[in-house]
């Protein structure tokens, strides 16, 4: 899916973390170049558990037009922020966080968050989320929303550390939806990682 209007790729959110113990993270916006990098993030860096609550249905790989579709953004009505790592094994995509604008309500965003099993539990999620909810109000974005799996706890426990309202899902009973004002600034909420978010379309693997 191509983007259909061009905007600047946003440097202002590249940063750089430094975990325990002196790990280094860089966090920035996806690019297009980065299909490897998000096939190998879902397919390899997550589990089987942690892939379903992500995209809610059982996915061996992620299918070329997902790819596409979460690397080819506009930075506007997508956004998404990747965490990296480069280390002795390599050059690792290790978390993802992103919104998409409502079509008819650009004030109101949905937003996933996922984090690679290996790096859970190390503030990633948290901070991702944290970030993301920044460069959403930055842009306008006054609500922020997503669909849990009611038994994804950690991912509620982070949403309501995050000040997010948690409520009944108005269509599917194994959901619950988690939603937050951003007119105000986000409070820290203690560590812990998940990760959530739609179904994805059950389509072939991506030849990368």
């Amino acid at each position: 899916m191509e983007p259909t209007t061009e905007f600047r790729y946003p440097v202002q959110w590249i940063d750089r973390w430094t975990l325990e113990p002196g790990q280094n993270v860089t966090v920035r916006p996806v690019l297009p170049q980065d299909a490897a990098l998000q096939h190998d993030f879902f397919t390899h860096q997550m589990g089987k558990h942690s892939r379903y609550q992500r995209f809610m249905i059982s996915m061996r790989e992620l299918p070329c037009s997902t790819v596409q579709y979460f690397t080819r953004i506009d930075y506007h009505d997508h956004f998404a922020l990747i965490a990296e790592t480069f280390d002795d094994q390599g050059h690792r995509q290790v978390g993802d966080a992103r919104f998409v604008r409502e079509s008819g309500q650009p004030a109101t965003a949905e937003f996933a968050l996922a984090v690679a099993d290996a790096w859970q539990g190390r503030s990633i999620g948290r901070r991702l989320l944290q970030a993301l909810a920044s460069a959403a109000q930055a842009q306008g974005v006054r609500m922020l929303f997503g669909d849990v799996l009611r038994d994804n706890l950690p991912m509620l426990g982070l949403a309501r550390a995050s000040g997010f309202a948690v409520r009944r899902h108005p269509d599917d009973a194994r959901l619950l939806r988690v939603s937050r004002a951003l007119q105000l600034p986000l409070p820290l909420p203690p560590a812990n990682d998940a990760a959530w978010s739609a179904p994805a379309p059950r389509e072939r693997a991506c030849a990368l």
